[in-house]
């Protein structure tokens, strides 16, 4: 039976260097990383980011394109970003580009997600995957993307399943896999204290079942990847590098476990 890859976001690093993202991560027991690509120059740059993979003998298994708004100039518009995001996945070996969903006033955007994300990393041999969007913590929980609704995100070919991200819209992980696991290929994975935020916590911290959730990844033969996407804070990475390497370890090792990897 297929079983999936366990790789680290640079984004659980984001507070560190890009060089001792890859380092950490190395250090930690991981094979591949996803690589988030931000403001920083390092993350853009296909050379230096196979420097780095080819040092600490990881793989870049994914590229998560540069859509957080604080890389809202990185690359241009969507398209840009897109585009020079399958560049550097083509480039590095990468299987899956991560784009995200427009805000509902990116209407642009939206039209040309409808139409041609699904075929359009083909030409790269690439995936181009839409990953389920966070919701904004105001008063209440605020979902400012479109097509965030599972109905909607069936009618992407490719997708990327979050599942702090569902737990913040209060949607079941289990009920969204069913409905959307045909077009799932590459995971998302951090816990949620379910109070509205994306805590990007520990997978075996938090009030979601991950380890319930792992093993029906296993048991449906998910072969992609999935993404640890934690965070410095719940890594204690203010704690030292011990401890944080710890944490990463521990974290890595729940996810072998229960996915039988």
């Amino acid at each position: 039976m297929p079983i999936a890859e366990i790789i680290l976001s640079t984004a659980s690093l984001f507070s560190f260097s890009l060089q001792d993202a890859f380092r950490l991560a190395a250090e930690a027991g991981f094979n591949g990383v996803e690589l988030m690509v931000t403001k920083r120059e390092d993350t853009q740059s296909a050379a230096t980011v196979t420097a780095l993979a080819e040092a600490n003998r990881l793989r870049v298994r994914a590229v998560h394109a540069p859509f957080l708004l604080a890389a809202k100039k990185v690359w241009g518009d969507h398209r840009g970003k897109i585009e020079r995001s399958l560049e550097m996945a083509k480039g590095l070996g990468s299987r899956v580009v991560v784009v995200h969903l427009p805000y509902f006033w990116q209407w642009g955007y939206a039209r040309w997600l409808r139409r041609e994300a699904g075929t359009f990393g083909e030409a790269y041999g690439v995936t181009v995957a839409v990953e389920n969007a966070m919701l904004v913590k105001a008063h209440r929980p605020l979902n400012l993307s479109l097509f965030n609704g599972l109905e909607d995100l069936t009618g992407f070919r490719h997708l990327v399943f979050d599942t702090s991200h569902f737990a913040i819209a209060s949607v079941d992980i289990f009920r969204a896999w069913e409905r959307l696991r045909d077009r799932v290929c590459h995971v998302h994975l951090s816990n949620n204290y379910l109070k509205g935020f994306d805590d990007h916590a520990l997978p075996f911290e938090g009030r979601l079942p991950l380890d319930r959730f792992l093993r029906v990844l296993s048991r449906d033969g998910f072969d992609g990847c999935v993404s640890l996407e934690l965070g410095p804070g719940p890594l204690e990475a203010r704690l030292g590098e011990e401890r944080l390497l710890c944490n990463l370890r521990r974290s890595l090792e729940f996810c072998r476990e229960h996915l039988g990897a």
